[in-house]
């Protein structure tokens, strides 16, 4: 008797997780796709693309260049995570300059590479959805914007040196 009520209590464990975790997975993938099938803002659109270049190690990363007021703005708001995951960010600007950052509007976090007029990296810095008040108290002359992780998967850190291949960029 004792083995069955035991069984029983398994079984209802089991039939239990069987239940939870399709639906905290689907949960996850809806919140992170909620978006999809919604058009992507026109700012974000109009974004050329080129290959940044990440020295020392030579690697090349396909970024988004957001070098017009309206889609520095836009940045990675509104987006589906897949299509921030995906599509990193080269915020370009005219002139060097201070600039602050909010993750209003973000469905994931961020890291940030803060870059100096020379192609140097300054900082980096972890960004969380809902928050606001980031940026280094330097002027800088771009940044790159990934996935939260990316830019140490990439190798990108205080001291690497970024530079565009196609189109604008600093530090060339």
């Amino acid at each position: 008797m004792a083995g069955k009520a035991m069984m029983s209590r398994w079984g209802r464990i089991v039939l239990a997780l069987m239940i939870a975790v399709p639906i905290a997975l689907a949960s996850r993938w809806l919140e992170g796709n909620a978006s999809d099938n919604q058009p992507l803002p026109e700012p974000w659109r109009s974004m050329t693309t080129a290959a940044l270049e990440i020295i020392p190690s030579g690697e090349f990363v396909s970024v988004r260049i957001a070098d017009e007021a309206d889609e520095r703005a836009q940045g990675m708001q509104h987006l589906p995570a897949r299509v921030i995951r995906d599509h990193p960010i080269w915020f370009e600007f005219p002139t060097p300059r201070r600039v602050g950052w909010h993750m209003r509007n973000v469905r994931i976090a961020l890291d940030m590479a803060y870059v100096a007029p020379d192609g140097t990296v300054i900082a980096v810095e972890r960004m969380e959805p809902g928050q606001s008040g980031y940026g280094v108290d330097e002027e800088i002359a771009a940044a790159l914007e990934v996935a939260a992780g990316e830019a140490e998967r990439l190798g990108i850190r205080p001291g690497t040196r970024l530079r565009l291949r196609d189109g604008p960029s600093a530090g060339d």
